[in-house]
């Protein structure tokens, strides 16, 4: 091969076009990155002391806007969602232990209280 072209090994990701290839690639580890830059931003937006309709927007903005790409060319394995929803929920109802409202209500539409 030329000097100036690298050959991926195994398990090592190449980014093209922000979607990472490669053989054996740990699909987690090429979440990481994206779970870190969500929590720094909702980190920086709980500092303003939003309402719930900001929270709402925040979580729209951040969360939904920062995995829709990677998420449709990459997919999203169930535990990065559930590590997503347990972020969305800690950012929603800031320090609380457990949510005053259920699931079925927050994830409804708006019209039934969601």
């Amino acid at each position: 091969f030329p000097e100036n072209v690298q050959v991926a090994r195994e398990s090592e990701a190449i980014r093209i076009l922000g979607a990472w290839f490669g053989n054996n690639l740990d699909a987690e580890q090429i979440w990481t990155p994206m779970l870190e830059k969500i929590d720094t931003n909702l980190e920086r937006w709980a500092k303003h002391s939003p309402t719930m309709e900001g929270r709402r927007h925040i979580v729209q903005m951040i969360v939904g806007g920062m995995t829709q790409y990677l998420t449709t060319v990459q997919n999203m394995l169930k535990s990065i969602e559930t590590r997503l929803e347990k972020r969305i929920n800690t950012f929603m109802w800031k320090e609380r232990q457990y949510n005053p409202v259920s699931k079925k209500v927050i994830y409804g539409p708006l019209q039934e209280g969601g």
